[in-house]
């Protein structure tokens, strides 16, 4: 029974930035409702979904007669609307520019090398549309610039727990989902051997009741697209099917 007066989050466990806005709801202690919108089954192309967010894209939220769009901007509604967003977005004028900072920083790096330039046409898309994956010359700069990447994020977190100091903030939460995703890499732990300062981190992160909860139907499906060893079972549907049963046993 959906809660009218509860934010409803429209949630593919599969996406990054879903996984995100759900993290954060988990360890903020807030309650929300989650409808599984599930793109390996174009539930994102139904026209429910559409008047939420006519993008098509997830995470989407509604609140009573409210919508939005935009990870980021889901979760400084859901904590402002809460009384928590200093906690996730900075208190002092400081501290939140510090976080605005990072998650400027997100867009524009982490997200489009590792995930849109990277992890899509390298990895997912070959698992589950079967599409060429890059070769030679094309995949040694992807490579290049996710590494390029890494060595500034490794630096950034130079003697610090968390990306603005000792407390987890949004933009740590947004950040790790992305390299997370990498998982499906076979090459994973190797890609991240050189950067110890995001391997603590990471580490960190991993403890967090938040990461387990949000992670679990993702740390299920990975090793199984793994196991295709760069191939395909032909159709995505199956990722989908994967989760659904895995979430109802847990």
């Amino acid at each position: 029974m959906i809660n009218e007066s509860l934010v409803t989050i429209y949630h593919d466990p599969t996406s990054e930035p879903s996984r995100a806005v759900h993290w954060l709801c988990v360890d903020a202690g807030i309650t929300i409702n989650i409808k599984y919108i599930w793109l390996t089954l174009g539930d994102h192309l139904s026209n429910e979904f559409l008047a939420v967010n006519p993008l098509h894209q997830v995470p989407a939220m509604k609140h009573k007669d409210f919508c939005l769009s935009e990870a980021s901007a889901i979760m400084n509604y859901i904590t402002d609307i809460h009384g928590c967003s200093d906690e996730w977005f900075g208190k002092s004028i400081r501290e939140k520019a510090i976080i605005n900072k990072y998650l400027s920083w997100y867009h524009t790096n982490l997200r489009r090398i590792s995930t849109l330039d990277y992890f899509l046409p390298v990895l997912l898309m070959p698992a589950y549309l079967g599409l060429p994956k890059p070769k030679g010359e094309d995949l040694k700069n992807r490579l290049d610039a996710l590494h390029a990447m890494f060595a500034n994020l490794d630096f950034l977190l130079q003697g610090k727990k968390f990306l603005s100091g000792d407390k987890i903030s949004a933009a740590d939460i947004l950040y790790a989902c992305d390299i997370f995703a990498l998982m499906i890499d076979p090459n994973y732990k190797k890609l991240l051997s050189r950067y110890n300062n995001i391997a603590n981190w990471l580490e960190n992160l991993k403890v967090t009741k938040g990461y387990n909860e949000s992670h679990k139907a993702w740390n299920n499906i990975a090793p199984q697209i793994l196991a295709l060893n760069g191939g395909t079972k032909g159709s995505p549907e199956w990722v989908a099917e994967n989760c659904k049963k895995f979430l109802l046993l847990n």
